[in-house]
């Protein structure tokens, strides 16, 4: 089995980082950056003094949420031939999670809004922050699932590394537990926290790994 789906690769594996990049901009720096969790007094003291930049993550968000979607139809094309079923499936399961992802961005935008209006509420800005929070987490379950689709269809083709294989199973099932556990058990969130923790660099890598090999060798054909 020969795969030379390389227009297909390149689309997936450079879309992967620019979402990794944005990522990592949108929540890792301004979110983190901005939002005091328990205080929300100083939450809107901290967004009004930087709106522009909250507004650069919503659209950081928009960003990711459309490369997710180039992800999704790409992956399938690129696996379209090792199991056309499986594939589909698991693109749609991402197609999915992109819209709980949309979903989940409209709460930013509305926090945005409130922020250009006269009218400001702190607890009603931190629950709309809550909500973002809440249903990004709940489409994560199903990201993991679409990992596991991912691992699924790289063990069974004969192109794509088999430890990067096991890396999405794992990354998967990280995905479905640490998210699970915050939508079941939330009382548990300490132990959730070291979970996700410990499991946060292989959840991180197989993806990242599965973009850089994408870009590098997938779709050429073997010598």
């Amino acid at each position: 089995m020969e795969n030379s789906n390389r227009k297909e690769a390149i689309v997936a594996g450079v879309s992967l980082i620019i979402m990794a990049l944005a990522a990592g901009y949108a929540y890792g720096y301004v979110q983190s950056k901005l939002i005091v969790v328990g205080n929300p007094a100083a939450t809107l003291t901290n967004l009004n003094s930087a709106t522009g930049l909250f507004g650069s993550g919503v659209i950081g968000w928009v960003i990711i949420l459309i490369t997710d979607l180039l992800v999704a139809w790409s992956l399938y094309r690129f696996f379209a031939q090792v199991d056309a079923r499986i594939a589909l499936a698991t693109g749609v399961v991402r197609a999915v999670y992109s819209a709980i992802l949309a979903f989940a961005i409209f709460h930013l935008a509305g926090v945005w809004q409130m922020l250009s209006s006269g009218n400001q509420d702190a607890m009603a800005l931190m629950n709309l922050m809550a909500a973002f929070e809440k249903y990004w987490s709940l489409g994560l379950i199903l990201f993991g699932v679409h990992l596991l689709g991912l691992g699924y269809l790289s063990l069974k083709s004969n192109f794509v590394p088999k430890w990067m294989g096991w890396s999405l199973y794992v990354a998967g099932l990280s995905y479905m537990a640490i998210h699970g556990a915050k939508a079941i058990a939330p009382q548990a969130s300490d132990a959730i926290a070291m979970a996700e923790m410990i499991l946060g660099a292989p959840m991180a890598v197989a993806e990242l790994a599965l973009a850089v090999w994408l870009v590098w060798k997938g779709g050429k054909p073997r010598r």
